[in-house]
């Protein structure tokens, strides 16, 4: 098995979208649910080992996964390219906390390990209708996480950046 295509197993973005693949490589607090955002849009929760796929514009955003504490990544998107997210588990102080790592396409250790990911399952599929009542109760939650990443910026805390170059096709 060559790896002279390492996107091989990967999803072919729409005409002019991105895909962004959010992969959870780890069973540390597996039952511990993941929240996923785009900015001030709830893309779902998950918990354990797996992986969704996320169809958007290019361009720039702000995404971000909560659990015990948020953390953001920032974006920026070419259109017809796939990037992946990994989601890690951290301690936290009463359940797992989450860091989120952009991958670089050159990072072959962590592309092996999630390719593996990929390869071996199928990713979930967020249920629609489940979300749009789940992003009503989280109105006020995304509106703190959005205050919390405007917070860190003005602060000059460094975030995470996945550049445009990172990309996997």
């Amino acid at each position: 098995m060559g790896d002279s295509n390492p996107g091989q197993n990967l999803a072919t973005p729409p005409e002019g979208k991105s895909l962004v693949y959010f992969i959870r490589s780890s069973g540390t607090g597996a039952v511990v649910n993941f929240k996923y955002f785009d900015g001030e849009k709830y893309l779902g929760k998950f918990s354990g080992k797996n992986y969704f796929i996320y169809k958007c514009e290019p361009g720039e955003h702000v995404f971000w996964v909560a659990s015990e504490n948020r953390d953001f990544i920032e974006a920026d998107l070419l259109p017809g390219k796939v990037y992946l997210i990994e989601a890690r588990p951290t301690v936290g102080a009463l359940k797992a906390a989450v860091k989120l790592f952009p991958l670089a396409n050159d990072d072959a250790k962590s592309r092996e390990r999630l390719f593996k990911i990929i390869s071996q399952m199928n990713p979930i599929t967020l249920d629609e209708k489940n979300l749009v009542a789940e992003r009503q109760k989280l109105e006020f939650y995304i509106q703190n996480g959005m205050k919390k990443y405007r917070a860190d910026r003005e602060k000059g805390k460094v975030l995470a950046q996945l550049p445009a170059a990172y990309y996997y096709n």
